[in-house]
């Protein structure tokens, strides 16, 4: 078949690993014809062929009863694929390694460069691979030899993404208000490689890593536990990150025996379990809210009649707060009692129990919650309304509008909803009950569109793409959420705003067909 198709009756056999292991060898080069390996780093955890977590050495080599002549075998193969080039420089060759057969090693590539996951070799070694990239460049001989070579320990690297993991990795975008990346207590075991830092405003227009976590341990089990103690101190609020999903990854039983393929991450996300808002937060946000706006609205000096505290006579009046949560729903916090910051409160969620709760202030950014005699601690971010904000934008003059909390490496965003905000939320709640959708298809962050595969008129089906969105390099897909006829807002090339509309679905309308209709005769 091949010899009359192409002329040519050559077959190229590829040998089909069920399970495979991405590991790769770095390698340095000089001009005088000296090359060396450092080892090397396992990048099996990976998420649509990107890598999440990586380290040094791999977990697969170092259960191996002969993973030294391993690792000595894969990494002259390296160094020889660099010599067959007359390569120079910091390299990284990478293998396709079978869970079932990890004696043997496919070439995949070389990449010319140093990688994102450098510092964990540099973390084994002691090695600085950026100078000795620069030296060389520089024409400097290598002057560290192979059997110098030692590795110590292990290290495991994390890379921090702004996305959303819970709405399908989505990118997230804002201002940075908060930001602790190196918590107390890691110093020595943990680095930080980040391009945050306070107030930087996060784009849709660049890769949405925006950190690396990286931790060494004198064994792997070390090595995990000190990347997890870091991610549960990891602050970065104003935006979103995947660095409760790194947690969950970290902690997941296969990953910590070291039971690594590049499918397991697709195979594990489903059942993740993410954390979500919880009467905790509600309390906290409402709590604070409330404390903002005594704070910022000082009783009056002629009486009580203009405050806003809620005195009557006898107790003074119990205080609703509208909270809005992640999902797009509305939570109502009752609060009787004091509001200031510090003195206990009477709260009910949503007409529930009543539960006596009160915030403290352990730092400048930093909240203290005792509900019912449980604790929790907050790090804290509010955004007060701007000038420019619309009327009814905020539910009380001196309120923030929206609040970030952030605890043990999770984060969520709220909002503060005046009556006409939580309506609205309210009212699209019923209507998703209800199972009738919105027409209008609106682009859930900043991009750029890529596609539009239908035109304006078409007929299009419930769940038809409509139109694709690239930002920080990955593309989104949105759908059409009923069937009809689609009117479109944007084309191919534009540039769009966070909830712009970019298409609209006009429903069809529900007649009568002619062979519907009863015949007598």
């Amino acid at each position: 078949v091949a010899a009359a198709a192409f002329g040519d009756d050559t077959l190229f056999l590829e040998r089909l690993v069920t399970t495979p292991r991405h590991i790769e060898v770095q390698v340095l080069a000089d001009g005088h014809g000296n090359v060396i390996h450092l080892g090397e780093r396992e990048c099996s955890l990976q998420r649509r062929h990107q890598k999440v977590i990586e380290e040094a050495p791999s977990p697969l080599l170092e259960s191996l009863p002969n993973g030294a002549d391993v690792r000595a075998r894969i990494g002259e193969a390296a160094c020889n694929a660099a010599r067959s080039v007359n390569y120079t420089g910091a390299g990284t060759v990478e293998f396709l390694v079978s869970d079932d057969a990890p004696d043997e090693f496919f070439f995949m590539e070389m990449n010319t460069r140093l990688q994102v996951e450098h510092p964990v070799t540099e973390m084994v070694t002691g090695l600085d691979l950026v100078e000795w990239q620069v030296r060389i460049a520089a024409g400097a001989e290598l002057t560290v030899r192979q059997a110098a070579v030692e590795l110590s320990g292990h290290a495991v690297e994390a890379r921090v993404y702004a996305e959303v993991p819970e709405k399908n990795f989505l990118p997230s975008t804002g201002t940075v208000l908060v930001l602790d990346e190196l918590p107390q207590g890691t110093e020595g075991r943990v680095r930080v490689d980040s391009s945050l830092i306070e107030g930087l405003e996060l784009s849709a227009n660049y890769d949405p890593m925006i950190s690396k976590v990286i931790a060494w341990g004198a064994d792997r089990p070390a090595a995990l536990a000190a990347l997890d103690t870091a991610l549960a101190g990891y602050t970065a609020l104003g935006i979103d990150t995947n660095v409760e999903y790194l947690r969950l990854l970290l902690n997941d039983p296969d990953v910590r025996a070291g039971h690594l393929d590049t499918g397991l991450i697709e195979r594990k996300l489903p059942a993740l379990e993410f954390r979500r808002t919880g009467e905790a937060e509600l309390v906290a946000a409402a709590l604070y809210a409330l404390s903002m706006e005594a704070q910022n609205n000082p009783a009056p000096e002629n009486g009580p009649w203009q405050g806003r505290s809620g005195w009557r006579l006898g107790d003074p009046a119990p205080r609703r707060i509208s909270v809005g949560t992640p999902d797009g729903g509305a939570a109502t916090v009752q609060v009787s009692g004091s509001f200031n910051a510090g003195e206990a409160a009477v709260v009910a969620v949503e007409g529930g129990a009543r539960r006596s709760a009160s915030l403290h202030w352990s730092s400048r950014q930093g909240v203290e919650l005792s509900l019912d005699g449980q604790r929790w601690t907050y790090r804290l971010a509010p955004v007060l309304p701007g000038a420019a904000a619309p009327p009814g934008d905020n539910a009380l003059p001196g309120m923030p509008v929206r609040l970030f909390l952030g605890n043990d490496g999770w984060s969520c965003r709220l909002e503060i909803l005046s009556r006409e905000a939580r309506l609205e939320r309210v009212l699209a709640a019923v209507q998703r009950e209800e199972g009738s959708a919105d027409p209008e298809v609106r682009s859930p962050m900043p991009g750029t569109v890529v596609a539009v595969p239908v035109s304006d008129g078409d007929t299009v089906e419930a769940g038809e793409v409509l139109v694709s969105v690239e930002a920080m390099k990955m593309e989104h897909h949105l759908i059409a959420p009923l069937a009809g006829t689609v009117h479109l807002g944007a084309r191919t090339g534009d540039l769009v705003k966070a909830d712009q509309v970019l298409a609209t679905i006009h429903p069809h309308s529900a007649e009568a067909h002619p062979d519907t209709q009863d015949n007598e005769g």
